[in-house]
């Protein structure tokens, strides 16, 4: 997979407030759900725990085993999350403000999985509560950043503001959101709690300065971030990956001339609570099928005063060709991974997953 970086600054907003993030207002707090949720929790921190514990926070050898073992369908948290995931921190840094508040990033499990979840490690404690004024659950549990991997190992440059590597980097603990309807994660929120010790042991990094590029060639002449490319997840000898490929870098293009990459990037210049990412394509991948839902019901773009406005017919059916043709090669390259899953290789590389 080769040359993609000239395609992979797209990203898109969601235009409405998912389900998720509005208060479960019909439920009635029963106590047999909330000892359900810390069954649930025992599982999923203990499967954490054992399988991202805390180590080296350079320890590229226990990311890799950590990034595999979350990714895999049958992991923990594949089997107990929603069909998209919200990620983000507390607004104003209160885990106590109403979690509807929270400026968050919506991702696919997959992306999630294989991207974000493997930077955490986990010291296997946790506290289980429901949480009255947002109607959800919350399992608060124990974990550190891993502040010293390879900078293309994270997602994407989260050091291009000072303030949110910091954050990271002092984070202590993850909240986990469970809905009492289908007893499904929603959303993971990481913060650091003040009566509680840093779980992973790290000094404080000092990152180079963000040049403004999301994706880059590092000196070996390798894309990165690796682990938003398909090279990185899917099997080198899928015989998909020429049509993911291709049909990825037609979608880009159309997304470009659809002016996709004038709404949203990565660091939100409009500080939107909620945004769609779909600059790499990993991201795009795991959104795909929903982008395309929205530009049908013309739910996409919006225009400057936040309004939803439907692209000119010839841009549209554009948009709608290609995005499906990407769609059908994404969808064949999980079936394929599915029907020939295989451990994980010495070169990292694991399969990916049918949401």
């Amino acid at each position: 997979m080769k040359k993609l970086l000239s395609f992979l600054l797209l990203a898109a907003a969601l235009p409405f407030a998912p389900a998720w993030a509005q208060k479960e207002s019909t439920y009635e707090f029963k106590k047999e759900d909330l000892e359900r949720v810390k069954a649930m929790a025992a599982v999923l921190i203990g499967e954490f725990a054992a399988q991202c514990p805390v180590k080296a926070v350079d320890d590229k050898k226990a990311f890799e085993a950590c990034r595999a073992a979350h990714f895999r369908p049958e992991s923990a948290f594949r089997a107990h999350v929603k069909p998209f995931v919200l990620w983000g921190r507390p607004l104003g840094g209160d885990i106590n403000a109403p979690v509807k508040e929270f400026r968050t990033t919506q991702f696919g499990p997959d992306v999630y999985s294989g991207t974000y979840l493997p930077m955490w490690m986990w010291d296997g404690t946790y506290d289980v509560d429901f949480v009255a004024k947002d109607g959800f659950f919350r399992i608060t549990a124990g974990a550190g950043f891993r502040n010293e991997l390879d900078f293309g190992q994270y997602p994407y440059p989260f050091w291009h503001e000072a303030k949110k590597w910091t954050d990271y980097e002092d984070a202590n603990t993850m909240a986990i959101w469970i809905s009492p309807k289908d007893f499904k994660i929603g959303q993971l929120t990481f913060y650091k709690r003040a009566d509680k010790p840093a779980v992973a042991q790290l000094k404080r990094r000092h990152m180079p300065t963000f040049d403004g590029k999301w994706m880059w060639v590092d000196k070996d002449g390798r894309e990165q971030p690796a682990p938003t490319l398909f090279l990185g997840l899917y099997s080198d000898k899928n015989p998909h990956l020429q049509e993911l490929d291709k049909t990825y870098r037609t979608f880009a293009l159309t997304m470009r001339e659809a002016q996709c990459d004038t709404c949203h990037v990565p660091n939100n210049p409009d500080k939107m609570k909620r945004l769609v990412l779909l600059q790499t394509p990993l991201h795009a991948a795991a959104e795909i099928e929903r982008s395309i839902k929205d530009v049908k019901r013309d739910r996409m773009p919006l225009d400057d005063s936040g309004n939803e406005k439907p692209l000119d017919e010839k841009m549209k059916a554009k948009f709608l060709t290609d995005g499906e043709a990407f769609a059908k090669a994404v969808k064949a390259a999980r079936e394929w991974e599915l029907a020939n899953r295989t451990k994980v290789s010495a070169a990292g590389h694991v399969p990916v997953a049918a949401r």
